[in-house]
């Protein structure tokens, strides 16, 4: 009688079997950590989005009392002139919550905001011009996000009114 041998397999993965799962995961993982990625700047564009329009219409209610001589953060505004002067815009910082903060130096709105006003982050970047038009002055507010980039690589919402 013959004798055969039985042979003990062992646990393990083959080489093969290796392979490709590396190549599973090389192909994987970046594309998880991408999808991750673009959902978070979607979210804080919808964010933005959302707190836009609220931002505007406080920037317009601080325009009006600026024109009363009563804004608390802006300087007086004459009611039938254009406002700024040439080349500036009047810049407003608020919060990840849409609170209006304080006005910001054309050089933080240029180049990005990195301190902060009263201990809070500036978020959002309101920028205000207006331009005399008869019978009265059209208004531009521009609302960007993230305040920390610089002014070319914000993302912003525009909102245009005019004001007897």
């Amino acid at each position: 009688m013959k004798r055969t041998r039985a042979r003990k397999r062992l646990p393990g993965v083959s080489m093969i079997e290796t392979v490709v799962a590396m190549g599973v995961l090389a192909v994987a993982v970046p594309l998880a950590l991408a999808a991750m990625s673009k959902a978070g700047s979607v979210g804080s564009a919808a964010r933005a989005e959302t707190r836009a329009p609220a931002i505007a219409e406080r920037c317009l209610m601080e325009v009006k009392a600026a024109r009363r001589g009563e804004s608390a953060v802006l300087p007086t505004l004459e009611p039938a002139v254009s406002f700024p002067g040439a080349g500036q815009v009047l810049v407003l910082g608020f919060s990840r919550d849409g609170q209006l903060l304080g006005t910001l130096d054309q050089s933080s709105f240029e180049g990005g905001m990195r301190e902060t006003i009263d201990g809070e982050d500036v978020n959002y970047v309101a920028s205000i011009s207006g331009r005399f038009d008869d019978p009265g002055v059209t208004v531009t507010v521009r609302v960007e996000h993230p305040a920390v980039r610089e002014r070319s690589q914000r993302s912003g919402v525009s909102f245009h009114t005019k004001l007897p």
